[in-house]
């Protein structure tokens, strides 16, 4: 019986791995482009930035400026991704076998990485504000 069941659940398990890689290169590939997009917004601002440093602007309120639309878009994304799933899970029941229609904890846990991986990507490139000199700034245009 158990030869049976392993024969018969072995489609699925390769399903179940090939899926899992996917999501694994998407969720990759997401916050590489996070990561691009506001590092390229850094390198972008730097002389607004190192104005607004030598201006008296503190260095926590340049990185909220320019961290703020990334988290925000993260925020927004993730809200309509959690919409969109509640709409495609009843198509997909079917499909999901042992699992109801609306998981909370999976939906939850997925939610929540999603926001720790937007929240990093999104970070990692705003600290970089800190080491911004804005005389060095300044002379160099």
């Amino acid at each position: 019986m158990r030869d049976l069941q392993t024969k018969t659940l072995a489609t699925q398990r390769v399903e179940v791995a090939l899926m899992s890689a996917m999501a694994g290169l998407a969720l990759l590939l997401s916050s590489v482009g996070i990561f691009a997009l506001m590092a390229s917004m850094v390198g972008q601002k730097t002389r607004e930035i190192g104005i607004r440093l030598a201006l008296g602007s503190t260095i926590r309120q340049a990185m909220i400026q320019i961290g703020a639309p990334g988290i925000g878009s993260s925020g927004s994304g993730l809200i309509l991704g959690l919409v969109l799933c509640a709409g495609a899970l009843r198509v997909m029941h079917s499909v999901l076998y042992g699992i109801g229609v609306y998981d909370l904890t999976t939906i939850l846990a997925v939610a929540v990485l999603l926001a720790v991986v937007s929240a990093i990507a999104t970070i990692l490139p705003i600290l970089r504000i800190s080491s911004i000199d804005p005389a060095k700034t300044l002379r160099e245009e």
